[in-house]
């Protein structure tokens, strides 16, 4: 994967976020693919799609900033500051995060965040 290729992908998957395009979230994932963040871990995606469902549930209105993009062969690194609203009590949230991810034949097979 080129660095090109990498940063394309990375702002792929925050625009999905910030449009809350639950296909688009886990369309980059293989069958086999791996999410793991703070919240929990879930493979393929379905398990993906619905792990979105619920944080959109709890919040809303995503912004996604990517800072910075990293590749070596297959595997790559992100930093991005993600900020949400809870739908709870209107309140903004913020955390920087730090990803580090695997590709096999085009298609995310490890996506872990760190934050």
């Amino acid at each position: 994967m080129t660095l090109e290729e990498a940063r394309q992908l990375v702002q792929r998957v925050a625009r999905a976020w910030e449009d809350a395009d639950l296909a688009a979230i886990s369309a980059d994932f293989a069958e086999d693919g791996i999410f793991i963040s703070p919240g929990g871990r879930w493979q393929g995606p379905a398990q993906i799609r619905q792990a979105a469902e619920a944080f959109y549930r709890e919040a809303c209105d995503v912004k996604v900033d990517v800072t910075r993009v990293l590749v070596m062969g297959d595997q790559g690194a992100a930093e991005w500051t993600w900020s949400e609203t809870r739908k709870r009590d209107g309140s903004r949230h913020a955390a920087d995060d730090g990803v580090i991810f695997e590709l096999r034949e085009g298609r995310i097979i490890y996506w872990r965040e760190y934050f």
